[in-house]
């Protein structure tokens, strides 16, 4: 097996960092204890003698485990890991140090982002000027003056530490600040600017030049339209309203609105064409480097875009000093570097989407392009072979994230292969169409019609059956999932390629070893399996405690009840008097979900105020 230190490393630091999230104490005790295990195992029970063969026998499989797990992996994992848990929880303890209660406070910092309108006030992060590394929130009433990017203020207000979480796998205020490294947010009462444009000289350009971009495509192009265009170049989606987003969602084409590697490899194309022959290939290859880093500064270093970036600037240097690549290590240096900056954007949505979507066309677009072509046409048209490769693109990388999006959105889009499908094809012209669009104003009017055809895509969401809701799986069921995943996957390998390794060989015998040996015994087996069948039935014909949950809805009251027969009654459904969020689709419906229900068998309404019964739920 290759070996990658770089892709360890980067698991051992992942490791660590979720035993920090989840555990209080250090993962250096669980290590210490495990070893004491294996010390006291070696020392009183492990006996060198021969023993009789055995088809299930850890010691009979050690060695293939040994090829993924050696000494060495072992060493770095552990070294990796205890570093990365001990930065988590000096980083929680800081976070907890600082967070104080409600309170007047006066401080002095610099604007690092774009303004955020709201209904009744702006928020802007502000980096403070005597810490380093934490930000703060702050909501400026409408009719004070507006901030820019780049100010630094001074301010007065009341300081608002960020709330808990309010419900069963409910939203995480805390957790979601943490992923932006802010400390809470301050309600402005004073506030004066004491100079202009006091960040670096790289972050100003990028700014102006970002907000000429956004100036240009709201000049052009009309509301709807020109929020979703600086999605789509700029990964900006605070203008996009809330239907659109869940649109693009359900019909699952939301990443198109997140830059990626699609973005890049388009940047990549058209770099090349324009300057290729004018500059020659490796000047033009430093350039595009160059281009694709200041990108990075435009859009704002999400996760999604760092990864491709930095993807891509890895592929391209490797070029330029004759060398190749290694795909692998390319991703765990990307990732590596999101997560020493901060280890809390581990839990962001967006990298775990971007990077599992990305390892699942690594692992299994081969895999699904060999099974299409063996159901489909054996016609060699150019048209049908494009539509196989968009397929497996699609498929390889949905049947990666897709426990992830149930996890957090609990929706699966029913017609993703079609919405893919057709987006795939529009999505080329109208990113490039967009770029051109930035300079000048002669693709207007076909980028309008590509938009508007990328927003009728998007309306798959209104059709029967678009979306099924489905609980939130556990932790458990996701590892289980992705684990019988890579076992299917790499079956596959073994039964359809003809030069098997010796390790493939030897796990091929040991599977139809496996299968004659069921077959021996196949009736004491299918007996076990009907025994266990039944005990779990009869297990969950026994009644179970009565539940009762009183769910936080604000200022309204919801009770949802599962009786010990196992019905659930849903009493009241919460209510807000702001016509802008509902809490029956925002509060109440992910909270069941979240408990394990997608069925209520009653509904009752003890009172028909707003705060108890206005709601969609």
């Amino acid at each position: 097996m290759k070996e990658r230190p770089i892709l360890v490393a980067v698991i051992g630091y992942m490791i660590g960092i979720l035993w920090g999230l989840y555990f209080r104490f250090s993962i250096v005790l669980c290590y210490i204890l495990v070893l004491a295990i294996y010390c006291i195992y070696i020392k009183f029970f492990s006996i060198h003698k021969k023993h009789k063969f055995k088809l299930i026998s850890f010691n009979r499989y050690r060695r293939y485990l040994n090829l993924f797990i050696n000494q060495k992996v072992i060493l770095i994992l552990v070294i990796v890991s205890s570093i990365s848990n001990g930065i988590v929880l000096y980083q929680n303890n800081q976070y907890e140090n600082t967070y104080q209660d409600e309170e007047k406070l006066e401080v002095t910092g610099i604007v690092v982002g774009q303004r955020i309108e709201k209904q009744y006030y702006d928020l802007y992060p502000i980096k403070l000027s005597n810490e380093k590394h934490f930000k703060l929130l702050i909501q400026v009433n409408k009719k004070m003056q507006k901030l820019e990017y780049g100010d630094k203020v001074k301010l007065q207000g009341t300081y608002k530490k960020p709330s808990e979480q309010r419900n069963y796998g409910g939203y995480d205020d805390e957790q979601s600040l943490k992923i932006q490294k802010v400390i809470g947010r301050v309600k402005v009462e004073q506030i004066e600017i004491l100079e202009k444009k006091q960040l670096n000289g790289i972050l100003q350009l990028a700014n102006q030049v970002k907000s000429k971009i956004k100036g240009n495509i709201e000049e052009r192009f009309e509301e709807e339209k020109s929020a979703i265009l600086k999605g789509l170049l700029l990964g900006e989606t605070t203008s996009i309203d809330q239907e659109t987003k869940e649109d693009f969602q359900i019909s699952n084409i939301s990443h198109v609105l997140a830059i990626s590697g699609m973005h890049i490899t388009y940047i990549i194309i058209g770099i090349k064409i324009l300057c290729q022959k004018v500059i020659g290939k490796r000047r033009t290859k430093i350039v595009t480097i160059l281009v694709l880093i200041f990108y990075t500064f435009i859009t704002g270093f999400s996760p999604s875009i760092v990864r491709a970036v930095v993807m891509g600037v890895i592929m391209i240097g490797a070029e330029i000093v004759y060398r190749k690549s290694d795909t692998w290590n390319t991703i765990a240096i990307s990732l590596l570097g999101i997560l020493i900056y901060n280890p809390f954007l581990i839990l962001s949505v967006g990298l775990q989407l971007s990077y599992l979507g990305t390892i699942g066309i690594i692992l299994f677009y081969s895999t699904i392009l060999q099974i299409l072509n063996a159901i489909g046409s054996k016609r060699k048209l150019m048209i049908f072979e494009k539509i196989k490769e968009i397929l497996a693109v699609s498929l390889s990388a949905q049947i990666m994230i897709v426990p992830i999006l149930i996890y957090h959105f609990n929706i699966i889009g029913i017609y993703f292969l079609i919405t893919n499908l057709l987006v795939s094809f529009m999505i080329g012209p109208i990113i490039i169409l967009g770029f051109f669009s930035i300079i000048s104003n002669i693709f207007v009017n076909p980028l309008t019609i590509g938009l508007e055809i990328l927003k009728l895509i998007s309306k798959f969401s209104k059709f029967p059956f678009a979306k099924i809701y489905l609980p939130t799986p556990k932790n458990i069921y996701i590892i289980l999932y992705f684990i019988g995943l890579v076992l299917l996957n790499q079956m596959y390998h073994i039964y359809h390629i003809n030069h098997l390794t010796t390790t493939q060989k030897r796990v091929k015998n040991l599977i139809a070893l496996f299968y004659y040996r069921f077959h021996q015994k196949k009736k004491k087996y299918t007996r076990y399996i009907l025994i266990i069948f039944l005990v779990i039935v009869v297990f969950s014909l026994f009644p179970k405690t009565l539940k009762i949950y009183f769910v936080d809805v604000g200022q309204g009251d919801c009770t949802f009840i599962v009786t010990p027969r196992n019905k659930t009654i849903l009493i009241d459904g919460g209510g807000s008097l702001l016509e802008e969020f509902d809490v029956g689709k925002r509060t109440v419906i992910p909270y069941l979900l979240d408990r394990g229900y997608t069925t209520i068998d009653y509904i009752m309404i003890s009172h028909f105020d707003q705060d108890h019964v206005r709601s969609d739920c």
